[in-house]
């Protein structure tokens, strides 16, 4: 059936009409932006630099934007998959001259929401890590809540299988005629690793992502954090804010989610 939004500042209704009636539930959507702008403060474990993430409403199909408004002009990169540069541990987009480093977890909470339309200001290139989750970017969204906009939610449809990555690290990606994301993660550890083989599966809805996956956590062995703190990293993390694993477990810290039968988390 067609489903209806109605404009209330031209008092004009928009029509959605499925395209994939035989055999394909596709859930159809408005795109969305957040209701009013909110502010969130932290620093950031690689820099130690404090830093202030700001979100912003923006119209429709102008997407997901950061802003360096440390910087000249306040030059303006896109959260497209164009601007990505390769670095270890941490997911970075470039555009020109400017950058920001650790957008993993704020855009895992930006997404979670369905939010498609934001401008997120920030006043240095890293992001803050908090506890090494999504969960602060999540809940701050949350206290403003989402907006529905008068325009099409662009759609993508897998369509035939395929893997990306490399012979350590992949994702194989085969389409699901449920209409649902559906996902499956394995955690092979290499020989030695303190932490055991992990598996987890789960279908991805905002309501999933907040009871079972905002709450993960950065997680590292202690012999990595002694490595990175020799070398002038993380200088302000303590293993209070990530999970630093020794052969005993989490350093000064705990584990969330946790199978009884053996020391097996959902990181």
């Amino acid at each position: 059936m067609p489903r209806h939004f109605k404009d209330n500042d031209t008092n004009s209704v928009l029509t959605a009409t499925p395209l994939f009636s035989r055999g394909v539930k596709q859930t159809f959507r408005f795109q969305q932006t957040i209701a009013q702008a909110v502010r969130i403060t932290g620093f950031g474990f690689w820099t130690g630099e404090d830093v202030c993430v700001e979100f912003r409403p923006s119209q429709p199909d102008s997407g997901v934007v950061f802003i360096r408004t440390d910087l000249e002009g306040m030059p303006r990169i896109p959260a497209d998959i164009r601007f990505r540069e390769e670095k270890p541990r941490q997911t970075s987009l470039v555009r020109g001259n400017a950058r920001v480093d650790m957008v993993e977890h704020l855009m895992a909470a930006v997404k979670s929401l369905r939010i498609d339309n934001c401008e997120i200001r920030v006043d240095r290139p890293e992001m803050p890590g908090f506890d090494g989750s999504s969960r602060p970017f999540r809940l701050a969204l949350e206290t403003v809540g989402t907006l529905a906009q008068p325009a099409f939610r662009k759609i993508r449809l897998v369509t035939q299988a395929g893997r990306i990555g490399n012979d350590e690290q992949w994702i194989d990606i085969r389409p699901n005629r449920s209409g649902c994301n559906h996902y499956q993660y394995e955690l092979i550890p290499s020989i030695g690793y303190p932490i055991d083989h992990q598996e987890y599966d789960f279908r991805f809805t905002p309501e999933t992502f907040r009871s079972e996956i905002m709450g993960c956590r950065t997680f590292l062995a202690r012999r990595e954090a002694e490595y990175l703190r020799e070398r002038g990293f993380c200088q302000r993390v303590t293993p209070r804010d990530v999970l630093v694993l020794d052969e005993s477990g989490p350093m000064e810290n705990k584990f969330l989610y946790e199978v009884t039968c053996s020391l097996i988390s959902f990181i």
